[in-house]
């Protein structure tokens, strides 16, 4: 029974850290859109309210994964990681493109990276992040039967 029990705690804990996960995930990633957004002010402080936002959300994601990593399975660490480290270098190489050629010049190709580079590995971090009740990955077919 106190096994059981356990096991139940541990399971629950590993869900509440993936699912507090896929929320920074997804934050970061609504963040680096609305960053992109081609329908920001050029002019005025959107871009820079936006950057100091962006910034924000990668250190609460760093942080917080750090604290929540060893709830998680290998392959969902990675894919966290991967999309850490690849939001790390697109966040230092917009602010280099726009501190060389401006926030109006570089915001397309900027939304254009974001949507495909960054899009594609928060939905694989997110789909490793996905458990079952008993905290087991659920099988691909399975997953596929929640998003329809």
């Amino acid at each position: 029974m106190r096994t059981t029990e356990a096991e139940q705690g541990r399971a629950e804990r590993r869900q509440r850290a993936a699912a507090e996960i896929r929320n920074m995930l997804a934050d970061l990633y609504r963040g680096f859109v609305s960053w992109t957004s081609l329908y920001g002010d050029v002019d005025g402080r959107y871009e820079q309210d936006q950057r100091e936002r962006v910034a924000g959300l990668l250190n609460r994601l760093s942080n917080g994964y750090l604290a929540r990593s060893m709830w998680l399975q290998s392959g969902a660490r990675k894919s966290v990681e991967d999309f850490i480290k690849k939001s790390e270098n697109h966040y230092s190489r917009f602010c280099a493109e726009i501190e060389e050629r401006g926030y109006a010049q570089v915001r397309s190709g900027m939304a254009n990276r974001v949507s495909k580079q960054l899009g594609s590995l928060r939905k694989d971090a997110e789909s490793e992040l996905k458990d079952g009740p008993d905290g087991s990955r659920l099988p691909r077919w399975q997953m596929r039967l929640r998003r329809s």
